[in-house]
């Protein structure tokens, strides 16, 4: 891992690079080094920001995800995937309500965003709210129709409202996928 101070704009965007290479190999801690790395040089960097919620997410800080994820949408609330990412930090926290309005969010902000409609269809699913949660995830395999994950999604809506039939096909397309 590089100890070179960061000075630039060329220099921060390389240690997030290096952060994503990290991350991406599952090296949360050198992934989590880089990002503090340019945050200590430019504290309102909202990628570095955002990209230390994710991993705060991923290793349970839910808290810490929500604020770091916040700080970067402070900074540039126009990105869809900060809000999609927070979101997923709420609905692990527990807060659907706030869970569904960053879903909702993002999709004003990036309307054909996949992963957001799926998102959004497992906490209105988490809410009982069955019908919205079904609708949502067809949004998402409209938009994206070799999702696996949204039609296994798709199949436990379809369960709980007793579709079994209906459920049963959308598992079976996951798993083909």
């Amino acid at each position: 891992m590089s100890r070179v101070t960061i000075a630039n704009p060329a220099a921060l965007a390389a240690a997030v690079e290096e952060g994503l290479a990290h991350y991406r190999a599952g090296r949360l801690s050198d992934a989590e080094v880089a990002y503090r790395r340019v945050i200590a040089v430019q504290p309102d960097h909202a990628d570095a920001l955002h990209l230390l919620g994710v991993i705060a997410h991923q290793t349970g800080k839910y808290d810490l995800s929500i604020e770091l994820i916040g700080r970067a949408i402070g900074v540039n609330s126009g990105i869809a995937t900060y809000y999609s990412n927070i979101g997923e930090a709420y609905r692990a926290s527990g807060d659907l309500e706030r869970a569904i309005q960053s879903y909702r969010r993002a999709l004003a902000i990036k309307p054909d965003y996949a992963e957001a409609h799926n998102n959004l269809g497992l906490a209105l699913k988490d809410q009982g709210r069955l019908e919205d949660a079904v609708a949502a995830c067809h949004r998402a395999l409209e938009l994206k129709p070799d999702y696996a994950e949204a039609h296994n999604n798709l199949g436990n809506a379809l369960k709980d409202q007793g579709r079994l039939e209906d459920a049963v096909a959308a598992y079976h397309r996951a798993l083909e996928l």
